[in-house]
């Protein structure tokens, strides 16, 4: 069993996102530095900032441009060679062909409240369904927000919520008109904070970033890199780069390394997810 470190730090990182504009693949600046452009969900960016960092500190030559959308911006930026590689919160669908995938992290799905909500401290799978498909309230709880289309974490979410008769959030062509929708975790995490009726949904690994949020358990089990590792914790999702086979570039093909290898790794487990060595 890999060990449990808090997260840290994600703060300050989602407050200094990095958007970089879009040049293509790896090249050299003018002051010959290589740059390397990555894109995509807005889940999978503040652990991939984190490792920027580091990978820059120790390889002043490089220049890595993280550009934060959504899985499915990412994913569509690999097909077309706009970026190195993109950032995605869920696996690649059947229509999503010419690149692969690899996975760097698993991360948890929390679902949050404004910490001042005091009930309920605990939601089931069939709650959550009946509260996005017919508005019906979960204690002090009469609003949801749901996620951009393209949004990796949407589609895990609504891929393992379902009521008592295994009917899925992803099979429903609409929600209640209680369901807002916001794009990115940070706007998600926003509008949580002003609201003390609204339930959402966001990375685990974000939930450091505001303490004017707080994780419900669900099915009564708290919201930890513990429990989704040992799979008490059902709501988990695989973070994952996508890219063209064969068609990293030399700098890009160093920097993944370094995420698989054990330094890139461990600021994996010290960000608050689970690392896949």
């Amino acid at each position: 069993m890999k060990r449990k470190i808090a997260a840290i730090g994600l703060t300050a990182v989602l407050g200094a996102a990095a958007i970089g504009a879009m040049a293509g693949c790896s090249e050299a600046t003018e002051n010959e530095k290589t740059v390397i452009n990555v894109s995509g969900s807005s889940s999978v960016s503040p652990l991939m900032l984190v490792l920027e960092q580091a990978y820059e500190a120790l390889h002043s030559d490089v220049d890595i441009k993280v550009n934060t959308s959504d899985s499915g911006t990412g994913i569509k930026d690999a097909q077309t060679g706009k970026n190195d590689f993109g950032m995605a919160s869920r696996e690649l669908k059947s229509t999503e062909t010419g690149v692969v995938s690899q996975q760097i992290a698993t991360d948890g799905v929390a679902i949050i409240v404004n910490r001042a909500v005091s009930e309920p401290e605990s939601v089931t799978s069939e709650q959550i369904y009946a509260l996005y498909a017919n508005g019906t309230a979960i204690g002090e709880i009469t609003n949801a927000i749901a996620r951009e289309s393209g949004s990796g974490t949407r589609d895990a979410f609504d891929e393992l919520i379902e009521d008592g008769n295994e009917n899925k959030l992803k099979a429903l062509t609409a929600f209640s008109s209680v369901v807002s929708t916001q794009t990115g975790t940070g706007a998600v995490i926003t509008a949580i904070e002003s609201n003390t009726k609204t339930l959402g949904y966001i990375s685990m690994g974000s939930l450091g970033s505001s303490d004017a949020i707080k994780a419900l358990r669900f099915n009564g089990v708290e919201a930890t890199v513990a429990n989704v590792e040992n799979g008490t914790y059902e709501l988990s999702r695989p973070f994952n780069i996508v890219y063209r086979e064969g068609q990293l570039s030399e700098a890009a093909q160093a920097f993944v390394e370094f995420i698989m290898g054990e330094e890139g790794q461990a600021i994996v487990e010290r960000e608050g997810y689970i690392s896949v060595s």
